[in-house]
This record gives C-alpha cells, structure tokens and sequence, in this order.
C-alpha cells in the first residue's frame, strides 16, 4: 500500500469527480492515507465512504448546476449505475428556475423492477421506467431529459410551480412543446399526466422570470383575459419600449417588478435605470396606456391582483370610450 504524499493526486489514478474508500483502497492508498488526507483538508467527505478532492469542490462553488452534479455523483457511487437524477435534481442541474426552493436532497430514479423506492439517508429513490430517449447526460452525471423532468414535475407539483419550471425550460430552448408531447404519449397511462397537459397547453417561453409565471397563473385562476406577453410598443417614431403583459382591447399594460429589473446594469448606475423606467413610463402614459405594476404579494395573492387589474380595466375601457366620444364629435 502506498501513503498517500502531498505530490500525489488521486484524479491522476481515478479520474476527477467523487471516489469511494474501496477505489481508493484498489487504487494503492491505505486506510492512514485517506485519514491524512481529510485531516490536511485535501479531500472532503461528501457522504458516508465518498469523497472528492477540495479542489475540485472548489471550482464547482460557483455554479449550482455543476455542485448538485457532484452530489448525485456521489451519490450514484452508493446506489449504483442503474440511477439517475430526476425530479428536482435534473431541474437544477439543467439550471431550470424553480417556485420556491428545491429541495436538498436528491432525487434519483432507477428502472430496475427490483428496486423499491425510497426517501432516506439524505436522498430520495423512485422506481419508474426510463427509455432511452427520456435520459441525458448534464456535467457528467446521467439525468432524466428535460422534456422528462419538466412532465415529471408537472405530473407531481401543483399547477403553478409546474407552469414556472415549464416556462423556464421554453424560454432557455432546452426543449421545445414538441417534446413535451411525446414525453406525454411515453406517460399517457401515469398519474397526474392531465395536469402536465394542461402545463404544457398553457406554458409560455414568453414568461421571462418566475415571477412573470407566477403572475400568468393568477391571472387564469381568476378567469381574467389572457394578456399577450413581451409586447413591444411604439410610435411613428419607431419603438420605444417591451412591456411584460398587454391588453390590447383597454389599452392596459400589466408590468410584473422583481427587483433586478432596478439593479444597475453594465454601465447604467441605479440611477440611470430609475430615470429610464421614469421617461418609459410617461411614454406609456402620453400613449394612452394604463399601467398596473405588481410584485411577489400580489401574485401571490390571486383575489388581490384580479381587484387591481380589473380596476384597471375598468378604467381603461372608460378611457377608450371618452376618446372614442371626442373622435366622433
């Protein structure tokens, strides 16, 4: 057995990624050596008997995908090759956007009849069937398609959550509605495939945040006209300015503000966004347009929002009657 020494690295003899004691035993080092090697901090256990170099954890710190990756790798090192990350692990691998905060855990699915599923020691475990065209491959680790995820998700979240991770993988072109189809003919017999129906009918690559998909789904649940989103306006001068949502027929403009939309941007300071997003919004008003702007507690209060847009309709209709008057006189 060899010592592990400060010269070594064990991504020379096994390959970067997670390692088990066992390949590292196999591949020369004793029982001390893995023990120096946590206690130096050159390696850190990401589970019980799996272990990466810091290193590598390091240049993984910054990106969410690429450390929930190592995780599931871990993880499939214990469970074995038959697993793959699903559910909200894929969603986040991908990098989809999610309603609220994933889970930490993972979630893996396995198509092997014997496996029972399971939810414990940190992780969860699902049987279900897995052809080849609904698996893929992200920053190494094997996961459920895109396609496949977002079904999933759809089939087994509440409506709203499901419409924001749909949207989300519309909007990034990972997949295209197309796919959402034949994902849903595979499943056409599982639970909850209605609903990924009515997910994939009503996803829209338009939404351009969480927020916007919230918005969308308030909005339906309250029976309110469907706007259409990112819709750019102007005048005989060209155009002047995108707003999220507009109805045309009242002439309102729905504008769903979370706060990166006031957070500097390259060169523009604060300042220069908020003087911006002023003259855009005499622009609008000179135009005729009613404004309603919304944020996080109103979509996320249906009732709340639905009072205010139909104010505003109300006055927008109002609005284009008077206008409609002095045309005629």
């Amino acid at each position: 057995m060899h010592s592990f020494g400060e010269e070594d690295s064990v991504i020379d003899r096994l390959g970067a990624g997670p390692f088990t004691a066992a390949q590292v035993r196999a591949a020369g080092f004793d029982k001390a050596a893995i023990r120096r090697a946590l206690r130096r901090g050159s390696w850190v256990c990401l589970r019980r008997g799996v272990y990466v170099e810091t290193s590598l954890l390091d240049d993984v710190a910054g990106c969410a995908e690429r450390r929930h990756a190592l995780d599931v790798a871990a993880l499939r090192l214990v469970l074995g090759d038959a697993t793959v990350a699903g559910g909200t692990s894929a969603a986040r691998i991908f990098g989809l956007e999610l309603l609220g905060e994933p889970p930490a855990e993972p979630v893996l699915l396995t198509d092997v009849a014997a496996v029972k599923g399971t939810h414990r020691n940190g992780y969860v475990l699902r049987s279900a069937a897995l052809p080849e065209h609904h698996r893929a491959t992200r920053h190494g680790v094997p996961v459920t398609s895109v396609a496949r995820t977002v079904i999933d998700l759809a089939r087994t979240r509440s409506f709203a959550e499901s419409v924001a991770v749909a949207d989300s993988a519309l909007r990034e072109g990972l997949v295209s509605v197309d796919q959402f189809r034949v994902v849903i003919r595979d499943c056409s017999t599982w639970s909850g495939v209605s609903q990924a129906r009515r997910v994939v009918d009503f996803a829209d690559p338009g939404a351009e945040s969480v927020l916007e998909s919230l918005s969308r789904v308030a909005i339906h649940v309250q029976s309110l006209p469907a706007p259409r989103t990112q819709v750019t306006l102007g005048d005989a001068g060209g155009p002047r300015c995108r707003v999220n949502f507009l109805w045309d027929d009242v002439r309102v403009v729905g504008e769903a503000d979370g706060l990166g939309k006031y957070e500097p941007r390259g060169d523009r300071s604060v300042r220069d966004v908020l003087r911006a997003e002023k003259r855009r919004e005499e622009w609008l008003a000179d135009a005729g347009y009613e404004v309603v702007r919304w944020g996080w507690q109103d979509a996320n209060d249906p009732p709340r929002l639905a009072r205010r847009l139909r104010a505003a309709f109300a006055r927008g209709a109002e609005r284009q009657l008077g206008r409609q008057r002095r045309h005629a006189a």
